[in-house]
């Protein structure tokens, strides 16, 4: 009994019954215990991570009019919303399953002391399911507690299908006000709206966070408009959430991975999960130097050749979601390119601990490392990643983590055949692909491309699924700049 933090007398209620069943309700900082006080000692156990919210409420009797005489009118009601792992026999897999559980309390006479009695619980039960960390970028007038707890939320209506905001609207504000979780929604209208917003916001200290409802091309915004900013170095730790509805979602597909979380039955909920929870964890970012562009930021991957010639080309059929990169995939095999041009890589080094490396020297000086591996030739695909998944079936880095200092680089090289670049994408779903004996995949912490003069328009360059025109260029990881929720 030790670790029980709180307990007391409840009525644990059901549909229809709001006069409820005796029980002792015990709070400790994993579980939400309640069992029934009667013979058999019924016990119901409720995951304090699975718990999103919490409402105080007066009496939900429906019937409460119509009893004058027996009215109660003292009663206030705890009630919790929780989101568990459920599996039946009709699902082979897990899934989230929301749940409530209705408590009435009438421990006093008056309704006003259990009112106050309830709000201790509530209180004490968000301690244990928010964050309550103050984040450096953070207001230090500004207390941190459930009331003021803000979050800037960007929704891109076009976004994959082009359902984002209908999926706002109709589910993502009922899990915010479930969490007690207040918000100013942005809805951007063009491309850089975002990155324009963040990167010029004189108040965004007195956000909690930074939420992108999209694919990862709002993500992008976020942090290149992030990293835009003079004050770069305090505001790169504010927390940013991704909540799925593009084509692409790879970086919520990863940290639902890091969970072990069943993202495949309703990727929304579990991405949601993250955000509402206002926990956070350090990520590593890269830094992307192009001819045109010399300071980039990345989160996820930039790629070259094949893989990225799919993501733009099938760009037009992105109404029917993740399905347009199997479209892609099939056209583009079938008219196989290659391209020239020089790589060099810079392999992790496992006697050194990930720490930020100095800046690469500019794309028109060498690199001074002899540590460098150069590759020349032609070549398929380049692709690199900082997480395991690309896309909700692209699993490219089954090893990586979220801030392990290292960028996952595969090279595939020429001579290669229809069938090989075939079998490489179809492993990829399982993640494979990094033992065909034609694919170099290797950790690094930099890397520069230079493409040959030859290399013609209909290659492109792409930084998180966002397109830029082929360009010699360099990316060099950052360890742990950034920031994103995760529970």
């Amino acid at each position: 009994m030790s670790n029980i933090l709180q307990d007391d007398i409840f009525y644990y209620c059901e549909e229809k019954n709001f006069r409820g069943i005796e029980c002792r309700v015990s709070l400790s900082q994993f579980n939400l215990t309640i069992t029934e006080t009667g013979s058999g000692n019924k016990k119901r156990t409720i995951n304090v991570d699975d718990v999103i919210g919490c409402l105080c409420m007066r009496n939900q009797d429906p019937n409460e009019g119509s009893r004058n005489p027996e009215q109660d009118t003292v009663s206030v009601f705890l009630c919790v919303y929780f989101y568990s792992l459920s599996k039946t026999d009709f699902k082979k897999s897990p899934y989230r399953k929301r749940e409530t559980a209705l408590l009435r309390c009438r421990k006093y006479p008056a309704f006003v002391e259990n009112c106050d009695h309830v709000a201790k619980w509530q209180s004490l039960l968000y301690s244990l399911i928010q964050s309550n960390q103050i984040y450096p970028h953070m207001s230090v007038t500004t207390p941190n507690i459930a009331e003021s707890r803000r979050l800037l939320v960007f929704v891109n209506p076009n976004s994959g299908p082009g359902v984002a905001l209908k999926t706002f609207n109709t589910r993502i504000r009922s899990f915010l006000g479930e969490a007690n979780i207040s918000y100013d929604l942005i809805v951007t209208t063009h491309v850089g709206h975002c990155q324009q917003i963040i990167q010029d916001s004189k108040d965004l200290s007195k956000y909690t966070g930074i939420v992108a409802v999209s694919g990862d091309g709002l993500l992008y915004e976020i942090f290149n408009g992030l990293f835009a900013r003079e004050d770069w170095d305090t505001m790169c730790e504010i927390p940013v959430g991704a909540i799925p509805q593009g084509s692409g979602n790879g970086l919520a597909r990863s940290l639902a991975h890091f969970n072990n979380e069943p993202y495949l039955h309703d990727p929304l909920v579990v991405s949601v999960l993250n955000v509402v929870k206002l926990k956070s964890r350090e990520m590593d970012l890269c830094l992307i130097n192009t001819t045109n562009f010399p300071k980039l930021i990345s989160f996820l991957s930039v790629g070259w050749g094949l893989m990225a010639d799919i993501d733009i080309e099938s760009e037009r059929l992105r109404m029917i979601g993740e399905a347009r990169f199997t479209v892609g995939a099939l056209a583009r095999v079938m008219r196989l390119r290659t391209y020239k041009a020089t790589i060099f890589y810079l392999p992790v080094n496992e006697d050194t601990p990930s720490e930020e490396m100095p800046p690469l020297p500019p794309l028109d000086e060498p690199l001074p490392d002899q540590r460098w591996v150069t590759m020349s030739g032609e070549f398929v695909c380049v692709y690199s990643s900082m997480v395991p998944f690309i896309g909700t079936d692209l699993f490219f880095a089954p090893k990586s983590v979220l801030n392990d200092g290292i960028i996952w680089l595969m090279i595939v090289k020429v001579p290669i055949s229809k069938f090989q670049v075939t079998q490489l994408l179809l492993s990829m779903d399982k993640g494979t692909h990094i033992q065909l004996p034609w694919v170099t995949f290797v950790p690094v912490t930099a890397f520069r491309l230079i493409p040959d003069k030859s290399v013609g328009p209909q290659s492109y360059l792409v930084i998180d699924g966002e397109k830029l025109d082929t360009q010699a260029m360099q990316a060099q990881i950052i360890p742990r700049k950034g920031r994103i929720f995760m529970r």
